[in-house]
């Protein structure tokens, strides 16, 4: 894919080689009091009223609330915005604008974003944008594309139910709840007003019960999908999305099937649990029983790498990947040009919000450095397990 900076909005992306375009503006307008107060209850999830102005036009009836949990406790916020009804942005009735605040390079979660997509998984568009509150700049923030219906219909899923692992006692592994009750403790449906989980819980149930694996993978998920996601999850080495911060799609209308979508991804990219960012060797099955993550394990993973053919599979796509798009060739341009794109904002940035002790340029090194490390070991640890596996 030669794409620079993929656009949640339908935006055209530069071309890798061309020069950087300017970065994405966009402003907040709020009365004085307002913005006062949004500021007082960073954990309130109250919304405010406020105007948003981007591209040259001017969206009225906004809402803006800060989002996110850990985050909101950092120095910079991230926030979420809201559109009326009857004047979306380019689609969505709400964007996502995450603060990376612990992020040197400002691009980790944008990266991850794009190498998703890069494996063939359907996945948010981000993009990195200069935020300006009251004609005062508030700083760079990583866009998120909402998960919503307006993005299951440019995956051709119409009609498809989207449910999100929202657990914060990390229970969204797809386990069986047995409850519909307890599944509503850590699912949302994001595309039924009801919530109704009915077909989460019969999936989740038939998963647990299966006598066979493969048949059941073979008849309720889309398998090639799935595989793409594990593999784009182990090269950008997400690991809090076992039990949290992922999508799970039901294609009713269509293949009747289920697919996995990627979420909440700024620790990525060698963000690690310890809070360090040096970590680049994380296994290759992190989120199986036998490999669980700090947060736990996941058992549609686990019950998938239980065949061998699968885990062959998943293997050999890894193996390309690792060969044909998580490459020095294929990312190293496209952070060199996200680096000379946000040279002039970033130190401004940092000098509003002191954070991380790198600045940009070491900090966009740092996730070269990633790069090149995980793949090395990828390449290692792949081969083993390949040996390991029967054909």
């Amino acid at each position: 894919m030669a794409t620079a900076t993929p656009a949640p909005t339908g935006d055209a992306p530069a071309k890798i080689g061309a020069a950087p375009a300017p970065l994405p503006k966009y402003e907040i307008q709020m009365d004085a009091k307002e913005l006062r107060a949004l500021e007082r209850n960073a954990q309130s999830d109250q919304t405010h009223p406020a105007t948003f102005v981007a591209d040259g036009q001017t969206y009225h009836d906004v809402q803006v609330r800060f989002r996110g949990e850990w985050a909101r406790s950092w120095p910079k916020k991230p926030f979420k915005i809201f559109f009326s009804r009857d004047q979306p942005f380019k689609g969505h009735h709400s964007i996502n604008l995450n603060s990376a605040w612990r992020d040197a390079s400002y691009v980790r979660e944008t990266l991850a974003y794009h190498i998703y997509e890069t494996c063939g998984v359907p996945a948010s568009g981000s993009r990195v944008v200069s935020l300006h509150i009251n004609g005062q700049f508030r700083g760079l923030y990583a866009e998120v594309e909402q998960v919503d219906k307006t993005l299951l219909r440019r995956f051709q899923l119409n009609g498809a139910e989207l449910f999100k692992a929202t657990s914060d006692n990390n229970q969204a592994d797809e386990r069986d709840h047995t409850r519909e009750t307890s599944f509503a403790s850590n699912y949302e449906n994001e595309t039924q007003k009801t919530n109704d989980l009915h077909e989460l819980q019969k999936f989740c149930h038939e998963l647990a019960v299966a006598p066979d694996a493969s048949e059941f993978f073979n008849q309720h998920v889309e398998l090639d999908k799935y595989i793409n996601y594990l593999a784009a999850t182990v090269l950008v080495q997400h690991w809090d999305g076992f039990n949290k911060n992922h999508f799970l799609v039901y294609d009713r209308r269509g293949s009747g099937k289920w697919l996995a979508w990627p979420w909440d991804l700024d620790r990525t990219l060698g963000d690690h649990w310890s809070g360090e960012f040096d970590r680049a060797d994380l296994p290759v099955l992190l989120g199986t029983r036998q490999r669980p993550s700090v947060t736990g394990w996941n058992r549609l993973q686990d019950r998938f790498f239980s065949v061998p053919a699968f885990r062959a599979q998943f293997l050999k796509r890894l193996d390309f990947l690792l060969r044909q798009e998580f490459t020095e060739e294929k990312l190293f341009p496209l952070l060199d040009l996200w680096e000379a794109q946000l040279s002039g904002a970033a130190p401004q940035d940092r000098r509003l919000w002191p954070g991380p002790a790198e600045d940009l340029h070491r900090g966009i090194a740092g996730v070269k450095s990633f790069i090149k490390q995980r793949r090395a070991f990828l390449m290692r640890e792949a081969a083993k397990l390949a040996a390991q596996t029967p054909p």
